[in-house]
């Protein structure tokens, strides 16, 4: 299925090792938890109890609609957004998505042949699991896994897929299916 981000105001948004009032507030609040080796820890929805993804100083930060964290790599974010002067604001992208129950694409079936993703169905609670951001990620099965980018060598393979699962609840606030 085709999906693209919702048009929408700002984006609440921070650049990590800026050291802005929202940052000092999630490290306050246990939601970014820097790391001796430089890297920041940001305690999302889908890293649950886990010690939270790997984000680098210069990664971007958004807030999403239920106000958790999650991180975005500094050259994704600075192409998916442009600054205006209340704030970033997303520019619309139409991107691949995958949820249970329909076809598999070519990209899911990459992910899986290549155990970058793994899919138990029989878990409802723990249907998707990917390691993503330095740490091991689950969502449910509900979830949508959004395609970020597919790359494809000279011939037509696949090379390389970014992706992420966003949670229905997060998924029905900030995305819209376009077919």
């Amino acid at each position: 299925m085709k999906v693209r981000k919702r048009p929408a105001g700002p984006v609440t948004a921070l650049c990590l090792g800026e050291g802005s009032p929202l940052e000092w507030e999630l490290i306050a609040r246990g939601l970014l938890v820097p790391q001796p080796d430089g890297g920041i820890r940001v305690r999302t929805r889908e890293s649950g109890e886990g010690p939270g993804e790997l984000a680098q100083p210069g990664d971007f930060v958004k807030l999403d609609q239920g106000g958790f964290p999650y991180p975005v790599r500094r050259e994704v974010f600075l192409q998916t957004h442009r600054e205006t002067e209340t704030g970033f604001v997303a520019i619309p992208k139409t991107l691949d998505a995958w949820q249970l129950g329909q076809p598999r694409p070519e990209a899911l079936d990459w992910l899986l042949a290549r155990g970058r993703l793994i899919l138990n169905e029989a878990d409802p609670e723990r249907c998707f699991s990917a390691q993503l951001w330095g740490t091991r990620l689950t969502a449910p099965g509900d979830a949508v896994l959004v395609f970020y980018r597919i790359d494809r060598d000279e011939l037509g393979q696949i090379t390389d897929v970014d992706f992420n699962f966003v949670v229905r609840e997060e998924f029905d606030a900030a995305y819209e299916i376009l077919s």
